[in-house]
């Protein structure tokens, strides 16, 4: 699975949200100063190679839907960052998250609950 740029990621975004779309109604989604419609195309075609979308012929014109679920995605980069970053070990994660400042002893309690009830299941 190819790594999506940030960009392509926004738009990716729409179609997990919302499912299949032209991409006029894409365009139509995004917030001004809206991006031109080559430029959504693109996007749309580039998400298309990498394999991501798929599309089908509709007498409006071509629809597009996504063919990667969100959750797929999420778990590819997870798995990716936990290789990369922390020697391919969920305690080194679990041990960085811990000892980060940005979380309370109560969230790190409650992270080590739930993997123990994953682990007993």
């Amino acid at each position: 699975m190819k790594q999506l740029k940030e960009r392509e990621e926004e738009v990716m975004n729409f179609f997990w949200e919302r499912g299949r779309l032209s991409v006029r109604e894409l365009l139509d989604l995004h917030d001004e100063p809206r991006p031109s419609r080559t430029t959504v195309a693109t996007f749309v075609k580039f998400l298309e190679q990498k394999g991501y979308l798929d599309h089908r012929a509709e007498s409006s014109g071509f629809v597009y839907f996504p063919i990667i679920e969100r959750e797929e995605y999420c778990g590819h980069n997870l798995k990716s960052v936990v290789k990369r970053y922390f020697d391919n070990s969920i305690q080194n994660v679990v041990n960085f998250l811990i000892k980060s400042e940005e979380y309370s002893d109560e969230e790190a309690k409650e992270m080590i609950l739930q993997i123990s009830k994953v682990k007993q299941k």
